[in-house]
């Protein structure tokens, strides 16, 4: 592995290139200079590396707090203000450098692809997420968590003899084994035996040392001189190595799969039946985009799957009365749930989901450009510092917004002066559904 000493050179010219871009390009007038926002943001820094350093929502829900559902930023590397809001109705697509990042590290997938290239692919991989697909697949969904959990409990076993002061469990090395299984099978019929085969522990680790790399300064410093300068989103940090390597080794494993013997069959993964279709010409695809919907699908499903599930775990550990009407409720069916119990049978297992969905999004923030000049009308307007109330704010192309999903979702006007609190029950209020739609046109998705 990399480490961050590699980059002095970097690290030096960096600034300078910025400095200079902001002195000959980005010293126009900014027209969101009206809008309101914090004034003490760094000078090499502005306000990212607060938003780096600490909890998204603890920077993005004070600022909101202060300022409104709109404001401004000061971007890092003397970068024009960023635009933070969750308001809607004008043209925007992800920034070209999560473009180039999500291009290196799982390929040209739906992450990826923006336009009618987004469009196609969601045309291609729905079949797989209706609700017959997802019906189909529950069996199999079923029987990775029984695996999962019967190891667990195998595990919790073994480990109780041998500890006289209790036994600490991180539960997330767990989700994970288990959501690896499931995305396995269900992408490309692969069997990572809950966490323990080879492939698995390669991917586990390589996740690991990319999460660990991900929280050092340099990622976010890498991630703003790549806004300024794209092509440096091409040079191999040391947060993007492990991740890139979890991408071939991923590859791989669709290599491998494709290359045996794929016969017509009852087999319903992902990557079988797209090969099928694609040798049919039933779809267009290439065997290189096959690979980075395989990538997508393990690297974007299973981390955001067994990290919502975790932090799960965790909120009802914290929360024991939800445990125990939880337990009460699956102990009420008497039997196994099946999957219409799970998707309209059992409402406070809804409920804390949502909850949970709610409390930490599947994204903190979202970054997306301006792809033309405009106007954002603003459905809460904001008030500059001079006491003028801003109800729109013109925008030219190239402007970067933030979409903060995680502030959103704590704001006390939409959920309540709870709005921080863990309450499950708060979905039961009839109006929630319509409340939120209407105050959070923004959805999750980073595709």
């Amino acid at each position: 592995m990399s480490d961050y000493t590699n980059y002095p050179a970097l690290l030096v010219a960096t600034p300078v290139a910025c400095w200079l871009a902001h002195k000959l390009i980005w010293s126009k007038p900014n027209p969101v200079g009206r809008l309101p926002g914090p004034g003490d943001g760094h000078w090499f820094w502005g306000h990212e590396l607060a938003i780096f350093e600490s909890s998204h929502e603890e920077a993005y829900s004070r600022w909101m707090d202060s300022y409104g559902t709109t404001y401004k930023i000061k971007g890092a590397l003397f970068h024009p203000d960023i635009i933070v809001t969750g308001d809607q109705g004008y043209a925007v697509e992800k920034a070209p450098t999560i473009r180039s990042f999500a291009e290196r590290l799982i390929g040209r997938g739906l992450v990826w692809a923006e336009g009618s290239g987004h469009k196609r692919q969601r045309q291609q991989l729905s079949p797989f997420f209706t609700t017959q697909a997802i019906r189909d697949t529950f069996n199999t969904i079923n029987a990775c968590a029984h695996k999962g959990t019967d190891n667990l409990e195998e595990h919790l076993n073994e480990s109780a003899g041998n500890s006289k002061q209790g036994l600490a469990l991180n539960i997330t090395e767990w989700t994970s084994s288990i959501t690896l299984d499931v995305i396995g099978r269900f992408a490309f019929n692969y069997d990572f035996d809950s966490g323990r085969s080879p492939a698995a522990q390669v991917l586990k680790h390589l996740w690991h040392e990319s999460e660990k790399a991900g929280l050092h300064w340099t990622a976010l410093l890498g991630q703003v001189a790549a806004r300024a300068f794209p092509f440096m989103s091409y040079l191999l940090f040391p947060f993007l190595e492990s991740q890139v390597m979890v991408k071939r080794k991923l590859h791989e494993i669709a290599q491998s799969i494709i290359d045996g013997d794929v016969k017509e069959g009852k087999e319903k993964d992902m990557l079988t039946t797209m090969v099928k279709l694609t040798s049919r010409g039933e779809i267009t695809s290439t065997r290189e985009e096959l690979f980075d919907h395989m990538s997508t699908m393990v690297v974007a499903g299973q981390e955001t799957t067994s990290g919502s599930l975790g932090f799960t775990l965790y909120l009802l550990a914290k929360n024991p009365k939800y445990q125990t009407r939880l337990r009460e409720e699956i102990l009420q069916l008497g039997r196994e749930p099946t999957y219409d119990d799970l998707t309209s049978g059992m409402p406070w297992l809804d409920a804390i989901m949502k909850e949970s969905f709610r409390q930490r999004p599947l994204v903190s923030h979202m970054e997306r450009i301006a792809t033309e000049d405009g106007v954002i009308k603003l459905e809460n307007p904001a008030q500059a510092e001079d006491g003028t109330i801003i109800t729109e704010v013109a925008m030219k192309a190239g402007q970067v917004v933030y979409i903060p999903t995680i502030a959103m979702h704590h704001i006390k006007s939409v959920w309540g002066d709870d709005a921080d609190e863990f309450k499950p029950e708060r979905w039961f209020e009839p109006e929630m559904a319509e409340r939120v739609t209407k105050n959070l046109g923004w959805n999750d998705d980073p595709g």
